[in-house]
């Protein structure tokens, strides 16, 4: 969902010019540019940032991306960013592609809000707007081979993710994150908790699907692994059909890997026959990637992914209620009426939630 942005880039290229200086020892004569694109997305403001400069003798050029932590437009409860920062850090040099960060910046006075700074990943992105299903799309150009390559690639990025050790990256302290709580339980305790801010507590299928998790809940790990969170093919950055970059990391929490498995079949599912649009040929479905994820991970998962869809489907009914709020709030729409976003989400979940029965 976009983000109308307003900064000034000019005075942000300032600003950014000495903090940068900090972070690019050896750097003489920097000079930084900064593009603020529109449509990047409603949970950070991202800042295009190209740096100028010379090191050793010889003219340097560094692209990066600056993520702001939102403040007018935030969808989730809380900020964030650190934990997104921290866990970008610790995945440098494992088998999970991740773009390099440079800093972190907590004060919110030189940007507004507090930010980080990392490498820019050249790739391409299959669109959640227009559906990555919809013709004319970089994923309905490829051949049917290539889409096959690109979902694969997406599903082993999930395995990658699910074996990592969690306390040898130094990420033990996400159990006691306020904004994404280790275990399913917890999980359910914040999303109701959050109901308010979301806008969904009115929605009866909402209600129905908190009655319903929480009535079958699933056993979990007796170690919880790093959940990516919003694992779909829209949060990573191909090159060709390999992807190069895993990105938005700011629903990551401690639990079952089925968490994002389940997440990333859900919003195939959603931006397919959510929006009333055909599935691409060539994309495995439901029984094959859920073969392939139990090939690669040794264990069987298929007992209890009807529970965990639905997770999905409540999770994302609450996400698409708060971003049509915002959108009428802040004048983007007339009335919630006109989005059909959060209409498609709540139609999906009360049909997901039929295999529970």
């Amino acid at each position: 969902m976009p983000v109308p942005q307003q900064r000034d880039p000019e005075l942000t290229a300032k600003t950014l010019t000495a903090w940068l200086a900090q972070r690019l020892p050896g750097t003489r004569d920097l000079r930084v540019r900064v593009e603020v694109p529109e449509g990047l997305g409603f949970s950070h403001e991202t800042l295009l940032v190209d740096a100028y400069g010379r090191q050793a003798g010889a003219d340097r050029h560094r692209r990066l991306v600056v993520r702001v932590a939102p403040t007018g437009y935030r969808v989730l409860p809380g900020s964030r960013l650190e934990e997104e920062f921290r866990v970008l850090r610790a995945l440098r040099g494992s088998d999970v592609p991740v773009p390099d960060v440079l800093d972190f910046e907590p004060d919110p006075g030189l940007l507004g809000a507090p930010f980080y700074a990392m490498e820019h990943v050249a790739g391409w992105v299959p669109p959640d707007l227009p559906s990555y299903h919809r013709p004319g799309g970089p994923l309905a150009a490829l051949d049917e081979a290539g889409r096959a390559a690109v979902w694969w690639g997406g599903v082993e990025v999930l395995h990658r993710v699910h074996r990592l050790d969690v306390a040898a990256l130094g990420l033990s302290g996400l159990r006691h994150s306020p904004h994404g709580p280790s275990g399913l339980t917890a999980q359910l305790d914040h999303y109701e908790a959050h109901m308010d801010h979301f806008g969904a507590g009115g929605e009866p299928v909402v209600a129905e699907a908190l009655r319903a998790l929480r009535s079958a809940l699933p056993p979990e790990p007796r170690e919880p692994g790093l959940v990516w969170g919003d694992a779909r093919l829209g949060n990573l950055l191909f090159s060709g059909v390999v992807p190069v970059a895993v990105l938005d990391w700011e629903m990551v929490f401690l639990g079952p890997g089925e968490a994002d498995l389940a997440w990333y079949l859900y919003l195939d599912r959603h931006l397919s026959e959510g929006v009333g649009a055909p599935r691409l040929p060539g994309l495995p479905g439901r029984a094959e990637t859920v073969r392939r994820y139990e090939e690669l991970s040794g264990r069987s998962v298929a007992a209890h992914l009807d529970w965990y869809e639905v997770f999905a489907g409540f999770r994302f009914a609450l996400i698409t209620a708060r971003v049509g709020r915002l959108l009428v709030e802040h004048g983007l729409v007339a009335s919630e009426a006109d989005l059909p976003l959060a209409r498609n989400a709540a139609r999906l979940l009360a049909r997901t939630l039929r295999a529970l029965d």
